[in-house]
């Protein structure tokens, strides 16, 4: 087996914590470094049904790209959120490894992920930290032809749409995953189209109004994918351990029955 200690020092040579922004929490969430590993699971997010799926396939180890909770925890008492999911991990001795905005602004986030399935050769939105992608397609394509692209990789979310113009040609794109809005202003008038997730009201109506083409296709649809880079570079380092990909989808629902 492979001690915990050894997959942690591995991820945070490639991917530094020191990466992270100030706010975050990054890191070993739960766990104790000297534990063995035969099983390692990845989840976007902990949840209640990815620790059971955990517990049920044995799997020591959940790697997630989320942290538990960048607030802190004041109780650890059962009818108390997340305090619950840390009760339920420490129960079932599973350990958490988070990789946050640390993956983010490295070469194997879901934004570079993105960027390369779409053929896009980039600079960051913003340089210190380097979040987000900006930058020309390899070929131009229609709106249609670059959305359609997105919808035959990335997971199902409840996307959604901005100055959409169908048969309009792009060159320019601006990827940013997860939640992205606050780039609005940086993106306009580098780019032709910005994709994206959790944007609101407000951010779209200021892309509305300038004329920029957004493409918010969820958090979750943006980073599910995150998973891909880790998992190969894990397999690749340490071939003994089992992998799997716990079952998630989106919290949102497209109700079309109502």
């Amino acid at each position: 087996m492979v001690k915990l200690k050894e997959i942690k020092d591995f991820l945070e040579s490639l991917i530094p914590l020191s990466l992270q922004d100030g706010w975050d929490n990054s890191g070993l969430q739960v766990g104790w470094e000297e534990a063995e590993v035969s099983n390692v699971g990845f989840a976007l997010t902990v949840s209640r049904a990815v620790i059971e799926e955990a517990a049920r396939k044995g799997v020591q180890l959940i790697i997630t790209h989320h942290p538990i909770t960048i607030s802190g925890v004041k109780a650890l008492i059962p009818n108390s959120y997340p305090a619950l999911l840390y009760l339920e991990l420490v129960k079932r001795g599973i350990s958490v490894y988070a990789l946050h905005t640390n993956l983010d602004v490295s070469p194997y986030g879901p934004t570079k992920l993105i960027a390369d399935e779409i053929g896009l050769e980039g600079e960051p939105i913003v340089e210190k930290p380097p979040y987000g992608l900006v930058g020309s397609l390899k070929e131009p394509v229609s709106q249609r032809e670059l959305l359609g692209k997105l919808l035959s990789f990335l997971p199902f979310d409840a996307f959604r749409t901005v100055n959409y113009r169908s048969d309009e040609p792009v060159e320019r794109v601006a990827v940013c995953s997860g939640s992205g809005a606050s780039f609005i202003d940086l993106v306009h008038g580098r780019a032709q189209v910005y994709i994206t997730g959790d944007v609101k009201y407000h951010d779209a109506m200021k892309a509305f109004d300038l004329g920029l083409t957004v493409f918010d296709m969820g958090h979750f649809g943006t980073e599910r994918l995150f998973f891909l880079p880790l998992k190969k570079l894990l397999s690749e380092a340490f071939p003994s351990l089992n992998y799997l990909v716990f079952e998630e989808k989106s919290p949102f629902e497209v109700v079309r029955d109502a």
